[in-house]
């Protein structure tokens, strides 16, 4: 890796945590989601999707969106269960390897995420051991509290002004492509991870 790397800064929903995008679009589809797949597309939400994962709508109202959008009296419960659906785990290696790095490094994260989502995921994922997400970042960046997602530049441009970190010491690791471009545009380092892959061989 870079010697001059100082700041790492990981994606969240699949560099880290395991996503399972098909079982979240399959539950819609089930509940008479039509097309639902055309705005869920694994990497930048589209419609009252993106907005909520823009913080531009509540989660209430992200809720009312989906029955109106389904056309059924879903209850907030079956709502909340679909959505989370998309969320998996973070495996033990992963959240070793975060323990190693912080030795090393000031590791951030900066996702696009909603409030469900991360309230739900961030518990299920990182509480293990008597330790959260804060054991292993020093901050964390997401798209909902900022008003502002990936691929928008400016997105990586407040977190380099509210960290106070150098872009050319700093790593993006994102597994979109555009994503990681648009970290590029800003002079940050980065590193476009596949899924499913080994993180870890990033660092050798």
């Amino acid at each position: 890796m870079n010697k001059q790397i100082k700041n790492i800064i990981f994606d969240w929903g699949g560099v880290l945590i395991d996503l399972n995008l098909e079982g979240c679009i399959s539950a819609f589809e089930q509940a008479g989601a039509v097309n639902v797949r055309n705005l869920l597309t694994g990497t930048n939400e589209l419609g009252f999707f993106r907005d909520y994962e823009c913080g531009n709508i509540s989660t209430p109202e992200f809720r009312a969106a989906i029955r109106k959008y389904i056309s059924q009296p879903l209850t907030d419960e079956e709502i909340d269960r679909m959505w989370n659906m998309e969320l998996l785990t973070i495996p033990e290696e992963k959240l070793h390897l975060l323990a190693e790095l912080s030795k090393s490094y000031r590791l951030f994260l900066l996702s696009n995420t909603n409030e469900l989502h991360w309230e739900y995921g961030s518990r299920q994922a990182f509480c293990r051991n008597g330790k959260d997400y804060k054991t292993y970042f020093e901050r964390i960046f997401l798209s909902y509290r900022m008003h502002l997602s990936k691929p928008d530049p400016a997105i990586f441009q407040v977190a380099l002004q509210e960290a106070e970190l150098q872009p050319e010491e700093t790593l993006f690791i994102d597994d979109a492509e555009v994503n990681c471009q648009a970290a590029a545009s800003t002079g940050i380092q980065v590193a476009h991870y596949t899924p499913g892959t080994n993180l870890g061989d990033l660092f050798k």
